[in-house]
């Protein structure tokens, strides 16, 4: 009978992490804390070592390969904070190392939009499987991914399908709207008659599912397909044999094994009733966890559908611990990614016009507009995938208490979850500073809450007031009055929602131009900076009643949710997007910078300059352009580098231009000097916008605006131990130049010649990137203390 040996894993994220110890490891006494990957790594290779040499095809010169598999089940590109800078192009060349056979794709591998999916896919050396996910342009799965994959080990011919469920598939935001799910059920026994066909050119003895499916799901569909041990005459049914899943993070072998070594999973736990016997393995998390298996195979009768069954299923369950040994190979390459990380958080990814005033002294004890700012990209998140969802039962909708069905009603965050202690500019935000600012990797989820539910988290997050604890509200979607001289949890007055700008129920078709009556001037900061920004007033919308009349979606942090630093009150609710599926804060702020850069580059083109992949990336251009148009050229809202052509000679030379490139502050300029038009029309901010950067960063390939090198860290190789990897190796793409606008000002003498300004300064104007999307944090009363505003 012969014998198949099989190595898996799934859901990795971080190439190195706190050591945890994990159910029915062994005790680990060198007194190590942290594990990475080039530990995981040695501990694949030393397990495939063991497998015996696979017959060298005729001709071919490769060194040996082993006979057996080595298959993932998905979720690597992201969520981490790594992630949050290379988009996933660092764990490139780690999956290629690694020598994988056959890979699905999980969700978290969307979340950077299917585009540059595609660009990591294209990059790795082996297939990627979606099986039941059709693109309805071409009638097949999707562009750089496979319906099923074939191959022979240990002379057993085998095929090897992909399966998503459903549920995930509606929390991702970027999700194609020509990709359609059909059942896995139906997909799978579809396969399986083409696959096993006898006069087809397939002709598999068994079958391995890859899913990325939640345990209650996975269990369902073995049951479904017949990967059940001793099933009477499932030789004669189709479906597959052996299921191997990702997704939520647990270690679960089916009962349907024969034996195993080590901690198998809790088969008491939720969702797991209806296991009776099924082939399934579940393989934990993020490089800590690996499976190494053998299928022992019988052959059946002859005509039978599956021409073998697996009749013994053993394995074992491989932990990474701190003493595990590494790949020199591997650490070297691990390096060289850092390295290469550590160089791309030095890259700007913004422009500020007003600090990002990250102070514990403000974030902790009041309202302050880079909070404002976060919370309301946050606001934004999910809001593509959550459009016309409405809350869960259609008797809340029949009884009016169901929250409105455009994307989610609020944000509630914390000043805690704002560190760095520090200000950052005005002038060019780094990666870094956006990493030092928001470094915590818990996901951002947005759940279902009551009225009552929120007026209890923001009284808990005031009840500590003046003393700065971390859980002072940061808020987004509502207005808040408290008064800090009331007793605590009796301190708020009044909560409202904001009115909602409006909008159709197609958002591709979402035109429609907002009365310039209802925007707000912001002009004078506190640093004394004239400024504009095109920011919403404070419109208020429906109340928000003490009691449970209506159900809201919360857009919140995990850590909040489990009800940590005292918000008990979002704890134990319904979620809409969950820990799994929910992404980490840099990663949502990482994307909504590269849209908003992408639509600055592209709207200063008098036309497209190329085609898009989004038919509502075209509109929004076509709106931006419109507006660029119609706004001073020489604003901010041109570019930052060509306000450089219309300084008069005085502002040029004088101290108004840091020798850091960055504009100063100036509090007294008339609105009729160069500077004043210079200030002039800088910011959109509303809803729309957020919404409009958002989808161009999930439905576009961002690689001409992102100033990180993706593309040199996807195609490093695995170094030789003595390789060497000096800084600066890795190139940033030079930023494309574009023409500067017109002024529409008058025609410049010599003596407002670039060639006038100071050696210095013109080099650091220069250095000012046009892709750089310029940004305004401030503070517009959302959180309003009553008694503050009358001493």
């Amino acid at each position: 009978m012969p014998s198949l040996p099989i190595l898996c894993f799934n859901d990795v994220y971080r190439v190195s992490q706190k050591y945890n110890p994990q159910t029915g490891a062994p005790d680990d006494k060198s007194g190590g804390s942290h594990i990475n990957v080039s530990q995981f790594a040695q501990l694949l290779f030393n397990e495939r070592k063991k497998w015996p040499d696979r017959p060298r095809a005729k001709g071919k010169e490769k060194e040996k390969e082993k006979d057996g598999l080595v298959l993932f089940a998905g979720d690597v590109f992201n969520p981490s904070v790594e992630s949050s800078i290379s988009r996933g192009s660092h764990m490139v060349p780690l999956l290629n190392a690694l020598e994988l056979d056959v890979a699905c794709v999980g969700n978290h591998d969307f979340d950077f939009g299917y585009p540059h999916l595609t660009k990591l896919i294209e990059s790795t050396t082996f297939p990627w499987l979606l099986s039941n996910i059709i693109d309805e342009r071409t009638g097949t799965v999707p562009e750089t991914l496979k319906k099923y994959w074939v191959t022979e080990r240990r002379g057993v011919k085998i095929g090897v399908i992909g399966l998503v469920e459903q549920d995930w598939i509606a929390t991702i935001p970027s999700w194609p709207k020509s990709f359609k799910y059909r059942p896995m059920k139906d997909t799978a026994l579809e396969l399986s008659k083409e696959l096993r066909d006898p006069a087809g050119p397939h002709q598999v003895d068994i079958i391995i599912a890859l899913t990325h499916c939640r345990v209650p799901n996975d269990i369902r569909l073995c049951n479904e397909l017949g990967a059940v041990a001793g099933k009477d005459g499932v030789e004669n049914e189709h479906g597959v044999d052996l299921l191997i899943g990702g997704h939520d993070h647990i270690y679960y072998i089916g009962k349907g094994h024969t034996s195993w070594e080590g901690y198998s999973g809790r088969h008491d736990a939720p969702g797991t009733t209806e296991d009776k016997g099924v082939r399934l393995i579940k393989s934990g998390t993020d490089f800590r966890d690996l499976t190494s298996a053998e299928l022992v195979l019988t052959p059946t009768k002859e005509g039978s559908v599956r021409r073998h069954l697996i009749t013994e299923l053993k394995g074992k369950h491989l932990y990474v611990l701190p003493s595990s040994p590494s790949s020199d190979s591997f650490d070297s390459m691990v390096k060289n990614l850092l390295s290469s990380v550590s160089e791309a958080i030095q890259k700007p990814v913004c422009f500020t016009l007003a600090p990002f005033d990250a102070r514990s002294e403000i974030v902790r004890t009041q309202e302050n507009g880079l909070g404002n700012w976060i919370a309301d990209v946050l606001l934004h998140a999910y809001a593509e995938s959550l459009f016309d969802k409405g809350s869960d039962s259609e008797e809340q909708e029949r009884d009016g208490k169901a929250s409105s069905t455009d994307g989610a009603d609020a944000v509630i965050i914390c000043g805690g979850t704002l560190r760095g202690d520090s200000q950052y500019g005005p002038g060019k935000i780094t990666l870094g500073d956006i990493l030092e600012i928001l470094p915590f990797e818990d996901p951002v989820v947005c759940l279902e809450i009551d009225g009552k539910g929120i007026w209890d988290t923001i009284e808990g997050a005031l009840s500590k007031w003046p003393a700065q604890e971390g859980r002072f509200p940061i808020i987004s979607g509502l207005v808040v009055q408290w008064d800090h001289t009331r007793p605590p949890n009796q301190r708020v007055i009044s909560i409202y929602q904001l009115k909602r700008p409006p909008r159709g129920q197609d958002q591709d078709e979402e035109d429609e131009i907002e009365n310039p009556q209802d925007f707000v001037d912001f002009k004078e900061q506190e640093d004394g900076t004239r400024v504009v920004v095109k920011q919403k007033k404070l419109d208020l919308g429906d109340e928000v009643k003490n009691d449970d009349s209506r159900v809201y979606r919360v857009i919140t942090r995990e850590y909040m949710a489990l009800g940590y630093d005292g918000f008990h009150a979002l704890k134990d609710r319904k979620f809409v997007v969950d820990d799994e599926n929910g992404q980490i804060m840099s990663s949502i702020l990482r994307s909504f910078l590269l849209g908003s850069s992408y639509i600055f580059r592209h709207k200063q083109f008098e036309s497209a300059a190329a085609a898009h992949l989004s038919s509502r990336t075209d509109k929004v251009l076509s709106r931006a352009r419109i507006q660029h148009q119609h706004s001073p050229a020489s604003s901010l809202s041109s570019s930052p580098q060509s306000t450089k052509s219309f300084l008069s000679p005085q502002l040029q030379n004088s101290q108004h231009l840091h020798n850091s490139g960055i504009l100063s502050p100036v509090s007294e300029q008339s609105t009729g000097s160069a500077w004043g038009v210079l200030r002039r029309h800088v910011v959109q901010h509303d809803w729309n916008t957020i919404r409009d950067a958002l989808h161009v960063a999930k439905n576009e390939h961002m690689s001409s605006v992102d100033e990180v090198a993706g593309q040199a860290m996807r195609q490093q190789k695995q170094p030789q131990a003595t390789k060497q990897h000096m800084p600066g190796e890795w190139k940033s793409r030079a930023p494309t130049p574009l023409p500067i606008p017109d002024s529409g000002l008058p025609a410049k003498g010599a003596g407002t010649s670039d060639d006038v300004l100071a050696t210095r300064e013109k080099k650091e104007l220069d250095n000012l990137s046009d892709d750089l999307a310029i940004v305004c944090p401030l503070i517009d009363g959302r959180m309003r203390d009553v008694s503050a505003d009358q001493t």
